[in-house]
């Protein structure tokens, strides 16, 4: 197994531990409606992640030669985790930070924003194909993609990425959770977009410059 499937297959078992022991709470304690917000949820985002995503790989033709991840990889799947879980407990469980009056409405809308960051991340895979990696790194024959979802943005992975840690809070109906992606996670994105573009002018210099002068970072036309 390549690095890259195991650490899918490592988000995909920190995902079903966290929705067995929920889902187990849920069976117990829930009315209708959270038990199927809970269970319609869990089969999305584990059908996605272990059809699409796993699919969706594309195996290098050859190794990588420098790596500068710097960590970045690690703090924000930990923040994201942490806000998951959170996110869930205080659905099922504490109701600290969830507005009944909100719901179903927000929940749709939650479910609308992951769909929507799913379709972007599988554009956004589709585009770099066997350059992709979780850590910051290039390969023997790297070459910068500019085609695709990467014509008129420089991060379209790390939008769709952004948009499901958004969603995850929203369809829980969890403030808190969506707190903690804002102070934590947001960050931790921006942290690694940092040490990305900073790698990649290292690599690719004048060639990654004028592409950064005719592109956004995630929002076409605006940042």
């Amino acid at each position: 197994m390549n690095s890259r499937k195991r650490n899918v297959l490592i988000r995909v078992i920190l995902a079903v531990a966290v929705f067995i022991y929920i889902g187990n709470l849920a069976w117990q304690q829930l009315p209708t409606y959270d038990f199927t917000v809970m269970i319609g949820f869990f089969i999305i985002y584990f059908g996605w992640v272990v059809l699409s995503e796993t699919m969706l790989y594309t195996d290098p033709d050859t190794y990588v030669i420098d790596d500068d991840d710097k960590k970045s990889y690690l703090y924000l799947q930990f923040s994201f985790f942490i806000a998951l879980l959170y996110a869930t407990i205080d659905f099922v469980e504490l109701h600290y930070t969830r507005i009944y009056e909100l719901e179903p409405v927000i929940t749709i809308i939650g479910f609308i924003i992951f769909i929507l960051s799913c379709v972007i991340r599988w554009w956004g895979f589709k585009s770099i194909g066997k350059f992709f990696n979780p850590r910051v790194s290039v390969y023997e024959d790297h070459q910068l993609i500019t085609r695709g979802a990467y014509k008129s943005i420089r991060h379209p992975l790390y939008l769709g990425s952004l948009l499901n840690f958004i969603s995850i809070p929203i369809v829980f109906n969890s403030w808190g959770a969506l707190l903690i992606i804002v102070i934590a996670t947001v960050p931790a994105l921006g942290y690694r977009i940092k040490i990305e573009e900073e790698f990649l002018l290292r690599h690719f210099g004048e060639e990654y410059r004028e592409y950064m002068q005719h592109t956004k970072k995630m929002i076409p036309g605006i940042w």
